[in-house]
């Protein structure tokens, strides 16, 4: 019974998710409670069960020996925090003197563009969030991108790649979804990462290169030549940047901000301190030195809209990992998956997963992926010697094709902005996603965080 109602739960999440008849939210809550209820009476378990299963979700499991195994509370305060503190870093304008700095050298030089764009999305998209991302790099280079006939692909691509590099950082979303799902800190999770998204970005910048090498013998540009984009026209994409809420503007504090995020950024990676609590403490400082008072409240409303969608997720996916673990659900599941598995096929689980994932979270929405497949594979690589970092790797795997997905409504904004259908932006997003995937795969070998079984 265990085993026909984990299936039945993983499958009707899914369902109503993708079918969009259920919002994740309201999708990992709901779906769980009916089958975690469907359980107790079955089964003569006391409902009151379910509610302690939510709380070792949500908070804490005492397991043998005393280990203390925590929920998804810790990711979803990290999460919270953290996108608020780069929200408030972009309203302070920290990278605007460097941007600016950027597109003035670049003064009408086609491969210095290429670079100034890949640099310029890189550092926008550090707030997680691929709309502003968009909005904020369209407007600054779209004008200049037009006026010189560069191909405006290129500025899609130069958008979209840093974009989904940026989405792993820990604030990005996937990375504590997939620490809550498997018990990790997300701080262990993202120094895993973080050399497959040192080598990543190393490609992106190679790519720009590319780009800019073709568009210069396309144009015939020649360097050293005047540019044939005027001084007004470069004015005019700084301003882009440097008038985008000008009012929250604080040049005054520039060092200030440039300290802090680097402190906070060092403690995160050499894991000194929770993410909780370090941008927790991060965004309060930031706050208080730079916003009076009723700034401060203002702020907190403005940007909390998407602190607070991606945080109520985590934390109904605590009651959904609850009911599902604490039943015996995903023990049952995954004891009949690895039963199915060729033992000398089991040291391979987590390269399969890579492949596999891939085009699960391209095909899926990505709570859909995270909290409804990851949940089931993990527990069966666990059975084969894989750790829960090893799996979560795997798990990342597939964000290097993930922005080719339909299911990203977004991507609907950067294409029309770019004036692409989305058959010609997959095109030529796989053109360039599908070297960086491997990228994401060697990388990972290489660094022995993805096991291959030989």
């Amino acid at each position: 019974m265990l085993t026909i109602l984990g299936y039945l739960l993983i499958a009707a999440f899914l369902i109503l998710v993708i079918r969009q008849k259920l919002s994740p939210f309201t999708g990992l809550i709901i779906v769980s409670l009916v089958v975690g209820v469907v359980l107790c009476l079955g089964s003569d378990i006391p409902l009151e069960s379910i509610l302690s299963w939510i709380k070792e979700g949500l908070f804490y499991k005492e397991q043998a020996g005393g280990k203390i195994s925590l929920g998804t509370m810790n990711p979803t305060v990290m999460i919270l925090f953290a996108i608020l503190y780069f929200s408030l870093m972009m309203n302070v304008g920290l990278f605007d003197p460097l941007c600016i700095y950027l597109i003035r050298k670049a003064n009408g030089d086609p491969l210095k563009i290429m670079l100034v764009t890949a640099f310029t999305s890189s550092v926008v998209t550090l707030d997680g969030d691929g709309t502003t991302t968009i909005l904020i790099i369209t407007s600054a280079f779209l004008p200049l991108y037009k006026q010189m006939g560069l191909k405006l692909s290129n500025l899609a691509m130069l958008i979209i790649l840093p974009c989904g590099l940026g989405n792993c950082l820990p604030w990005g979303g996937p990375l504590a979804r997939a620490a809550a799902v498997l018990n990790l800190e997300v701080n262990a999770l993202f120094v895993a990462i973080l050399p497959i998204l040192a080598v990543s970005f190393i490609y992106v910048f190679g790519m720009a290169y590319m780009m800019g090498v073709k568009e210069r013998k396309r144009l015939g540009y020649v360097h050293g030549r005047q540019s044939i984009v005027t001084p007004k026209q470069i004015n005019s994409m700084m301003d882009a940047i440097k008038h985008h809420e000008k009012e929250l503007k604080r040049p005054g504090l520039f060092w200030f901000n440039l300290s802090l995020t680097v402190i906070l950024l060092v403690v995160l990676i050499m894991g000194w301190a929770s993410g909780a609590i370090v941008f927790l403490l991060g965004t309060a400082l930031a706050l208080t030195v730079n916003y009076s008072a009723a700034d401060q409240r203002e702020r907190i409303t403005a940007n909390g809209g998407d602190a607070i969608a991606v945080a109520s997720i985590i934390m109904a996916a605590g009651i959904f990992l609850g009911i599902f673990n604490g039943s015996g659900m995903a023990a049952a599941v995954a004891n009949h998956m690895a039963s199915l598995i060729p033992p000398s096929m089991g040291t391979y689980t987590a390269l399969i997963f890579a492949f596999i994932g891939a085009i699960a979270c391209f095909a899926l929405p990505v709570d859909a992926y995270y909290f409804g497949i990851l949940p089931v594979i993990a527990p069966v690589a666990y059975s084969f010697g894989i750790t829960p970092t090893e799996i979560g790797v795997a798990s990342f795997m597939g964000q290097a094709l993930r922005y080719a997905s339909p299911t990203v409504a977004w991507l609907f904004l950067l294409m029309s902005r770019t004036e692409m259908t989305l058959g010609q932006y997959q095109k030529e997003f796989f053109k360039w996603s599908l070297p960086m995937f491997f990228i994401f795969i060697l990388v990972a070998i290489l660094t022995g965080q993805l096991p291959t079984g030989l």
